[in-house]
């Protein structure tokens, strides 16, 4: 199993963001969803981050387990805004059936959420990851 699996999920929970409505009236239409962010980006913002694969083996086909990060980014003060963006993440992800390219989803499910004030005191940082096993098709 290759890494290409990573970046079919990548495209694919990046097509499920873009497409549902909650999260695009929190962050924009087009959604503000990068995994580069360029400068000068309005916030709120999302980012695809972090991301990790091992092999899960099954008895009749191989497949990966991986993680994905999801960065939310807001300056509104107060964190109604980084908490409600992170819940429509939630709701557009967890459990959902996603189409990946070349490859099935097994599972798709949240894993954990924090939030924070970034050093520079303005900002609000959340942090989701997401838990996902596919299989090549």
């Amino acid at each position: 199993m290759s890494a290409d699996s990573q970046w079919a999920l990548q495209a694919a929970i990046f097509a499920a963001l873009n497409a549902d409505a909650g999260v695009k009236s929190l962050i924009g239409d087009p959604a503000r969803i990068f995994d580069h962010v360029p400068p000068e980006s309005a916030f709120p913002y999302l980012v695809i981050g972090e991301a990790s694969s091992s092999p899960f083996d099954a008895k009749t086909q191989d497949g990966m387990e991986q993680t994905l990060t999801l960065h939310a980014w807001s300056r509104y003060r107060g964190l109604k805004e980084i908490k409600d963006i992170m819940a429509a993440v939630t709701n557009a992800l967890d459990q959902q059936a996603l189409n990946l390219v070349g490859h099935t989803l097994i599972l798709l499910r949240f894993e954990f959420g924090t939030t924070f004030l970034d050093s520079d005191g303005l900002t609000r940082h959340g942090v989701q990851r997401f838990r996902a096993i596919t299989q090549a098709t």
